[in-house]
């Protein structure tokens, strides 16, 4: 009992000298915890890689969805930088995909996370490690089907700390780094493809563009059916396998032939005369199907194909989503290769939100997946993901909220949604705690908008409709803007809010400075939980049709393309199925300012000289003007060989035009002979398009000549 107790006190000492001290101690050393490569500072503690409080467990991929997701488990109590009242701090995730050829940053997450109370749930099981998720949307290199793309998938962890962007070997303080790999969804054949040239008189009769056009549809091929008994026999059995791979291609026949015996155990009333057929067929492939039926009788949760690794909740601010990640182990076994149906993983989601002891179903997730001969010896990881609303669920922030949620995996046949403690044959269950985000829980049928642009309306000031100085994207949690400066919005600006199934709703915009309200009325690309994709239209009123969370994953309620630069009123109303406002429910309205005008960027060299010739090894001097009223910052730079311009970079802007600007310097005694220009480039912070590092943008250029002699 001392030793844990010294443990304890040790570790909470070293909360209070390194955790809560972190960026004073960076401030003063960037390599204080020597984990830093090449650097000039000496380290005074070494601390890498450290999991006590935080690790990253579990990586998943899912090829419908492209969504590349990390189980980030939080260790402790403490060591957070205070509770769910307070801001806390971030857990950091950087992805990574190799497709055979270097490492490629594929962008960055965030996990918000705070000290919560260590406690007991209603089974008596410790509430800790509390498991959360955090994704990227890939854009995938595809490949046809007779191809499997397997990249490689890195996450780095990294308490506090951003890893370096571009840097797959970046060392955290405290977090690690976790590696897997995944399949990517083939792609299409296109026409172009199979087209080495076209016959000269359709070229006569068609233009060229139209051509062209033809050849980047899509070959119009139908899903493919399952694979027959006699395909899969000829596919499976020992005998009919290659002499070196014939232990690796055996795939038994209670497994491959899972269908048929299921059908025949599980049908409402018996067909003697089917089972007979069933039997006949069989027979006529080699196979003994009373030998099957045993054999599958022995099996029970059995996770030599398949085994769910990882549970966790992703997401806040009305969008949250509960993710399983589940690992693929064998080459085949899985229906037949990727251009066949391949067979289904299924994963039911259950939840005990409000510590009852009692499990709710809420879903069941299928994925898609195939025979891969060339898997790797650590497996596929692939994940499901299901939209849940728990706006419902939630507790102020001095009451932690803590549930219990269990991922149950069923190869081939869905599993109960009746049962949660129900295996199949093939699969397993897993549970976990989740943290649900602190608040009120909303009153009946009160419309409600949760993100705007991208950001979290909460983090919205209700008087400039310009974000708060934390302000984070709601799905990344990643800073509004690195400095915590007010942005404003531009470009497509998305509405995301809560959904009430079974009424429709109205979203209007109103220029504060004057103007009538205008109805948004561009209809919507909605995605399912599957990936794919539906159009949602308005009726001509207006009004949208709310749609339950998994047709709608992004839980999008309206887009809204803006111009201009003036503060705006948006307001959703909610009304039932006939377009009657409900009476007694207030609309939710907020504001949000706009910034639609690139900045200021012109760059000169001093004296009109613009354009001219100069000796190498000469200085030259110029002035820049790099302005926005909500500026952001500026880079500068040489080409097309790069020179020390100073500045070569900055946050702070210029005076705006007509002014002269700052000075800028080029010393050219590096550089070779050539044609150059100085490249000047200019950002806002203004959220373009509701997405993060997009910006108002101004490039400007000056030109010269560098000469080995005058």
């Amino acid at each position: 009992m001392a030793k844990s107790t010294n443990n304890e006190t040790a570790a909470l000492e070293a909360v209070k000298t390194h955790r809560l001290n972190f960026f004073e101690l960076l401030a003063g050393n960037p390599n204080y915890f020597g984990n830093l490569k090449d650097s000039e500072f000496q380290p005074v503690v070494s601390i890498a890689n450290d999991e006590f409080y935080e690790q990253v467990t579990c990586l998943g991929f899912n090829p419908l969805t492209n969504l590349l997701e990390a189980v980030v488990q939080v260790n402790q109590s403490y060591g957070y930088n205070g509770s769910l009242c307070q801001n806390g701090s971030f857990e950091y995730v950087r992805f990574f995909v190799d497709y055979g050829s270097g490492w490629e940053d594929a962008g960055l997450a965030a996990v918000n996370v705070h000290d919560i109370p260590e406690q007991n749930d209603c089974h008596k099981d410790p509430e800790k490690p509390l498991s959360y998720a955090a994704s990227v949307q890939l854009t995938p290199q595809a490949n046809w089907c007779f191809f499997p793309v397997l990249p490689k998938a890195r996450a780095i962890l990294s308490w506090n700390a951003i890893p370096t962007a571009g840097d797959p070997t970046y060392t955290p303080v405290w977090g690690n780094t976790l590696d897997a790999q995944i399949q990517i969804r083939p792609r299409p054949i296109f026409l172009k493809e199979i087209a080495a040239n076209v016959n000269e008189a359709v070229k006569q009769v068609l233009p060229p563009e139209e051509i062209e056009q033809a050849l980047q549809i899509p070959i119009p091929l139908p899903d493919p059916s399952p694979l027959s008994l006699t395909q899969l026999a000829k596919l499976y059995q020992p005998q009919t396998a290659k002499k070196t791979s014939a232990a690796e291609s055996a795939v038994p026949s209670h497994r491959f032939g899972f269908a048929q015996l299921q059908q025949a155990l599980n049908a409402k009333a018996a067909d003697p005369t089917a089972i007979e057929l069933n039997i006949a067929e069989w027979k006529n492939q080699g196979l003994n199907w009373q030998s099957a039926l045993a054999s599958l009788g022995e099996v029970n949760a059995d996770v030599s194909y398949e085994q769910l690794e990882c549970l966790g909740l992703e997401g806040g601010y009305g969008l949250e989503r509960l993710v399983a990640t589940f690992l693929i182990k064998r080459p085949s076994g899985y229906g037949g290769g990727l251009c066949t149906a391949g067979s289904t993983e299924y994963v039911a989601f259950w939840a005990d939100w409000d510590n009852t002891c009692e499990y709710s179903y809420l879903g069941t997730v299928g994925v898609q997946v195939h025979d891969i001969a060339s898997i790797p010896a650590g497996g596929l990881v692939y994940s499901a993901v299901l939209p849940v609303n728990l706006s419902n669920h939630r507790n102020p922030c001095n009451t932690p909220k803590i549930g219990r949620v269990r991922a149950v995996l069923s190869w081939a046949t869905p599993p109960s949604t009746t049962d949660p403690n129900a295996l199949t044959y093939w699969g397993n269950l897993l549970d976990a705690h989740v943290q649900i985000q602190p608040g009120s829980q909303p009153n009946y049928l009160t419309p409600t908008i949760s993100i705007l642009g991208g950001i979290p309306t909460s983090m919205i000031d209700s008087t400039t409709g310009l974000t708060t100085w934390n302000a984070v994207f709601a799905l990344t949690n990643t800073a509004a803007d690195s400095l915590g400066r007010a942005c404003p919005f531009g470009g497509k600006v998305s509405v995301q809010g809560e959904l009430f199934v079974g009424y429709k709703y109205k979203l209007t915009v109103q220029d504060t400075g004057g103007g009538a309200p205008i109805t948004l009325m561009t209809p919507l690309l909605l995605t399912r939980w599957d990936g794919t994709t539906y159009t949602s239209s308005p009726d001509p009123s207006g009004y949208f049709t709310y749609v339950d969370p998994t047709l709608n994953i992004d839980s999008l309620l309206g887009e809204w393309d803006t111009s201009g630069d003036d503060l705006w009123q948006i307001t959703l109303q909610i009304a039932d199925m006939s377009d009657n406002p409900i009476s007694g429910s207030l609309p939710d309205t907020h504001l949000i300012q706009l910034d639609n005008t690139a900045p200021q960027a012109v760059v000169h060299l001093d004296n009109n000289l613009d354009c001219s010739r100069f000796a190498v090894g000469t200085v030259l001097n110029g002035h820049y003007v790099a302005y926005d009223i909500h500026f952001g910052s500026f880079s500068m730079g040489s080409e097309p060989y790069a020179g020390p311009v100073s500045p070569s970079s900055g946050t702070v802007p210029t005076a705006s035009l007509p002014s002269a600007g700052n000075a800028w310097t080029l010393d050219t005694s590096s550089l070779p002979p050539c044609g150059y220009v100085v490249q000047l480039n200019v950002w806002d912070r203004s959220i373009v398009d509701s997405s993060p590092n997009s910006h108002n943008y101004m490039p400007a250029s000056v030109g010269f000549c560098l000469l080995s002699s005058l």
